[in-house]
C-alpha cells in the first residue's frame, strides 16, 4: 500500500494531498500523522491529553475530530513535499510570519476549523525550505 500522495501525479500537491487524506481509511490517516508528527503533537492536534488514546484511533477506536486529523495530515504532506517530516514537525511547532506569528498546532487544537483551515492551507503553500 502506497504511503502518502502519488508523486508521479503531476497535479499540485495540496489537491493530490486532499484527495489522499480525504480517501484514506481514518486509522491509516493517523497512523501517518504519528509517522510524520509523533504521537504527541498528534494527540493536541485530535483534543486528548494522552498518546494512549491516539494508539487507540488506529487500532480500535474513532477519534472525536476526524476532520482535523485529515486536515493535518493534509498540511503535513504539503509541507513534506516541500521538505521532509522534520522539516514538518518544525513547521506545526513554530510561529507563522503567514499566520501573524500564530503556532499551526495550537491553532489547530484551539481554533474551529472552519476558521483556520484557509489561512493554515495558505501558510503551508506559501511555505519555501531553505536551500540545502
Amino acid at each position: 500500500m502506497q504511503v502518502g500522495p502519488d508523486p508521479h501525479d503531476e497535479r499540485p500537491i495540496e489537491i493530490r494531498a486532499h484527495e489522499y487524506a480525504i480517501s484514506s481509511d481514518i486509522k491509516q490517516v493517523v497512523k501517518e500523522l504519528v509517522d510524520i508528527l509523533g504521537a504527541t503533537m498528534v494527540a493536541a492536534i485530535g483534543g486528548v491529553s494522552e498518546t494512549r488514546a491516539v494508539k487507540q484511533w488506529i487500532t480500535d477506536r474513532e477519534p472525536q475530530r476526524p476532520h482535523l486529523l485529515r486536515f493535518a495530515l493534509q498540511l503535513a504532506w504539503v509541507i513534506c513535499e516541500k521538505g521532509d517530516r522534520n522539516t514538518a514537525r518544525a513547521w506545526f511547532q513554530a510561529l507563522n510570519p503567514h499566520l501573524n506569528d500564530a503556532v499551526p498546532l495550537l491553532l489547530l487544537r484551539e481554533r474551529p476549523l472552519v476558521d483556520v483551515q484557509a489561512p493554515l492551507m495558505s501558510a503551508a503553500r506559501a511555505f519555501k525550505p531553505r536551500p540545502v
